[in-house]
């Protein structure tokens, strides 16, 4: 069961993400225990904290709290929250929770607040209603989001803000170079691990239950990627010609260009480029499958840098983007978006798109992918690059499970993938 140690290790995260703008990453690494057992039970804790934050906060604000806390105790918000995901969501004792919970008050440097703290989570045990599994989805995201996905999805954005509030599952990429993937089920299964294969994808497998990645079986050598079902459609889009020349122009951490290579193992040429800040995650997963590439740590839009001239015939864009589609596996987003970055990712896909057209040889296929659902963000950018080159001509995609649009292929997040679009481009020539 959860200690104070934890309970006050998940505050410290999620009060840096909510009031330091910190990414939950960055502030685990700061902030998580060194022993496994524990690193695991607070990031249960600090991701359910972030997660069902806005539905807590107002909890907090409108019922269990008679009066705003100072500004100098604010972390005690993110703890009594820490403490309210608990006993919602996990399968311990309320006397334990609330021990846990009020003993980390002292730990995090207020031991005159455990009375209130207590209080907060005994009001909440005496009255249990309005939990957040039965909450209206809408209220753990920002009004201007959910505006923004009502209206690109009518029928469907309650269902995508559902999806937003659960916990991912664990999916993996099976490396068939090395096996196929119902010998990696089978090996699963001959050491007790519950996994089955993913309908979506060719190569996916979801286990039952995550597991630490460093336990993984097979992980180590390579035969399996740690990857959402729908971010393994990229070889299905790409299929280079032999001595194509290959780009992925925003390739960090690596798993589309690792799964490209799997794929076509008669690859001659592929150029895996990122900023230099990113490159040592994309070399770091070569190594681990055994594979290679030419990584280049520079910026895409700087091509005069870094282009040697030589038109690429098939060129990859994981463009940056709000990150929309993939928000259940990273609740922080909705903590750090704001209305005005879309516009600002907007305009960065542009310039990627216009940039890279230039660098792609008459005849060649640009592969267009964001891991948001917002249409300008999608079908609006590519619209833009057909609208300012006539040569560009999309090409019709058949993706299982994605929905159709003006411009390509969208899937929805839901209980089995993340959110992710598509779209393919044809250079006339």
């Amino acid at each position: 069961m959860p200690s104070a140690e934890v309970c006050a290790a998940a505050a410290r995260i999620a009060h840096d993400v909510t009031h330091h703008g910190r990414s939950l990453e960055a502030a685990a690494t700061v902030h998580l225990p060194n022993e496994h057992r524990r690193k695991s039970e607070t990031r249960e804790i600090a991701w359910g904290a972030i997660r069902w934050w806005f539905h807590y906060d107002r909890l907090l604000s409108n019922q269990l709290l008679h009066r705003p806390l100072r500004k100098r105790d604010r972390i005690l918000r993110s703890l009594m929250i820490c403490g309210l995901y608990q006993l919602d969501h996990l399968n311990e004792p309320d006397y334990a929770v609330t021990s846990g919970t009020v003993d980390a008050a002292v730990l995090l440097g207020a031991p005159k607040a455990k009375g209130l703290v207590n209080a907060v989570l005994r009001a909440r045990l005496r009255d249990p209603g309005n939990r957040a599994d039965d909450a209206d989805p809408t209220t753990p995201t920002p009004s201007w989001l959910t505006e923004l996905i009502r209206h690109d999805w009518p029928e469907d954005w309650r269902a995508v803000l559902s999806a937003f509030n659960q916990k991912p599952p664990m999916s993996l990429r099976v490396n068939t170079r090395q096996c196929s993937r119902d010998d990696y089920l089978r090996l699963l299964d001959s050491h007790g691990v519950r996994a089955s294969a993913c309908p979506l994808s060719p190569w996916g497998v979801t286990l039952k239950t995550p597991v630490n990645v460093q336990d993984l079986l097979g992980f180590e050598n390579g035969m399996v990627s740690v990857q959402d079902t729908a971010a393994q459609m990229t070889p299905l889009l790409c299929t280079p010609v032999a001595g194509a020349r290959v780009l992925d122009a925003c390739a960090a951490p690596g798993g589309k260009t690792t799964h490209l290579l799997e794929q076509f193992p008669d690859l001659s040429s592929l150029t895996a480029l990122d900023l230099p800040a990113r490159c040592q995650a994309i070399e770091e997963n070569l190594t681990r499958l055994g594979l290679s590439a030419k990584i280049m740590a520079t910026d895409l839009l700087d091509g005069d840098a870094w282009w040697d001239k030589v038109p690429f015939d098939l060129i990859l864009l994981d463009a940056p983007c709000s990150g929309t589609g993939v928000i259940r596996r990273h609740p922080d987003i909705r903590h750090h978006r704001q209305p005005r970055d879309i516009a600002r990712y907007v305009e960065r896909q542009q310039k990627m798109m216009r940039q890279l057209w230039g660098l792609l040889a008459p005849g060649g296929v640009l592969v267009y992918v964001t891991c948001s659902i917002l249409r300008q963000e999608n079908d609006e950018v590519v619209l833009d690059l057909c609208e300012h080159h006539a040569d560009a001509q999309l090409r019709d995609l058949d993706l299982p499970g994605a929905i159709q649009t003006r411009c390509g292929a969208q899937f929805l997040p839901d209980k089995d993938k993340d959110g992710l679009f598509y779209a393919s481009l044809h250079k006339e020539g």
